[in-house]
């Protein structure tokens, strides 16, 4: 046993040695903080990265993560975040890249999940399911891939509707774990956050669909050719969710569309980017919005260069209205204004109808819940207490509104 373990560290150590790094400065600007860096230039034999921050007359340590994001087997991108910044000075920050895995104890901040149902009742968990039937909403335990933070948590329905479902935090934590989704009695009486929306059919919040003009209304992803759902990260800063379409026969063209959920430690709002591809993908119209929530407040007007769509409502977070109360509920979701062509509502949404930008539409959404109590934010009463707390670029919360652009130069 002893010349075993005494191999294995010989192994460790020569491994070690063997391991090649490479240093890299970046400079970077924002122009607010938190500021999530995004750095896209990794070397291709990179398998473990250190950041540091320029800090007075010392380097530190920042927490970051290193991502695959088209499972090539290669990092793609490199993220951490900024704390702090000043608008008027850059940043300078070191990567030390090595060729071996790095190994580094950060504290996770989100989650993400996918369980199959295994004919025996048991669950598997999965990074990627795929089928060319719209037969996969049952056959996953929460209907598809889950993503959280400590401050939220949402799910893609893994079906025609592709809609977002949210879940709310009564305290900053990771639940999904634990609870699946669904809290028990014991765990809602702990003070578990839970499922505290109802969908329907609506766009929920922050849906890409498709947009019928000659009758005005929001259609389903129906006739495609395959469907595909992918967890490309799950920490310990931030969740990346792949919902892939093929084949989908939309408005006489087929085209292809991946919408790509990005979830980040530290906040509630999400960021979306759908690549839409395929013969004159460009030319067609889409839409997406906020679900019209029962008794809601609203607000649509501008937020710098995004169309802002924001709600609160009450209603049952379940058809059981015995077991479940009533929960307030709000939604927000920050469209590109320049890629905006019109919005028309119907029954159960309000919807802006939007035409890709070189195959590209990028937006960003939100939940807020009542319930929520965090430790240095304020309660919420009403409407404007939650616009204050998420859409008010004065006063809203870190993390509960879109980032801030981030300028990366790399220095040498």
């Amino acid at each position: 046993m002893k010349r075993l373990i005494v191999t294995a560290l010989l192994l460790v150590f020569a491994a070690a040695a063997g391991a090649k790094t490479r240093k890299a400065l970046y400079s970077i600007k924002a122009s607010a903080a938190p500021a999530w860096v995004v750095i896209n230039d990794i070397p291709a034999d990179a398998r473990g990265a250190t950041v540091y921050r320029r800090d007075a007359a010392r380097w530190q340590e920042l927490p970051s993560q290193m991502d695959d994001l088209d499972g090539d087997g290669r990092f793609d991108e490199l993220v951490f975040r900024l704390e702090t910044v000043s608008p008027s000075d850059a940043v300078q920050v070191r990567v030390v890249y090595s060729t071996e895995d790095v190994a580094h104890d950060y504290v996770p901040l989100v989650n993400a999940q996918m369980w199959w149902k295994n004919p025996d009742k048991t669950l598997s968990e999965k990074l990627q399911l795929s089928s060319d039937k719209d037969d996969m909403y049952h056959k996953l335990h929460h209907h598809g891939p889950a993503f959280e933070s400590e401050y939220a948590a949402y799910r893609v329905y893994f079906d025609k509707k592709q809609s977002i479902d949210t879940y709310g935090k009564k305290r900053p934590a990771l639940e999904l774990r634990e609870t699946m989704w669904y809290p028990s009695d014991e765990q809602l009486a702990a003070g578990f956050g839970h499922d505290n929306l109802r969908v329907f059919g609506s766009v929920s919040v922050g849906a890409l669909k498709g947009w019928n003009a000659a009758k005005r209304r929001m259609e389903h992803i129906v006739d495609m050719r395959r469907r595909e759902a992918t967890i490309r990260a799950r920490g310990p800063l931030r969740t990346v969710v792949d919902m892939r379409v093929e084949g989908w026969k939309y408005c006489g063209r087929e085209v292809h569309m991946t919408s790509r959920y990005i979830l980040y430690g530290g906040g509630s709002v999400v960021k979306v980017e759908n690549r839409i591809s395929g013969a004159g993908a460009d030319s067609l119209l889409f839409t997406t919005g906020v679900m019209k929530i029962a008794g809601c407040e609203t607000n649509i007007g501008r937020d710098g260069e995004y169309r802002l769509l924001e709600t609160a409502g009450c209603d049952f977070p379940e058809n059981d209205t015995l077991k479940w109360e009533r929960e307030t509920v709000y939604l927000a979701a920050w469209l590109p204004e320049c890629q905006v062509v019109s919005q028309i509502d119907d029954s159960k949404s309000w919807l802006c109808q939007l035409r890709p930008a070189d195959g590209c539409i990028d937006y960003w959404f939100v939940m807020g819940w009542r319930k929520s109590d965090f430790p240095g934010w304020p309660e919420i009463s009403d409407f404007d207490g939650f616009r204050s707390c998420y859409s008010d670029e004065r006063s809203a919360l870190p993390g509960n509104r879109p980032y801030p652009e981030v300028e990366v130069v790399r220095v040498k």
